[in-house]
């Protein structure tokens, strides 16, 4: 019998679900124990995920990164010497200070 591929299967193995996920068994065992996930038992012994539940998990990223930055956050990103871009950008733009 061919293997048909994950995406097409709705109850999962937990390494099935790490591997949809992308992330490690321990990080499904660990949501789980948070609350995040459901573990369902098969015939007591064989634990499986549903394929629905990890979609659920999954949400788009939005908004730009740069906004969740608080003002110090994003002074101490931005005004970093040890950074490559930084070339003294406030002098290059006559905004330097005295």
């Amino acid at each position: 019998m061919a293997q048909t591929p994950i995406a097409n299967h709705e109850w999962l193995t937990v390494a099935e679900a790490a591997e949809y996920l992308r992330v490690s068994r321990d990080t499904i065992y660990r949501w789980a124990k948070q609350g995040k996930l459901v573990l369902y038992k098969v015939a007591g012994t064989a634990t499986r995920v549903r394929r629905s539940d990890l979609d659920a998990l999954a949400q788009p990223a939005t908004g730009d990164p740069w906004t969740k930055l608080s003002a110090p956050a994003l002074d101490a990103d931005w005004n970093n010497p040890e950074d490559a871009i930084y070339d003294d950008w406030e002098k290059l733009y006559g905004l330097s200070e005295g």
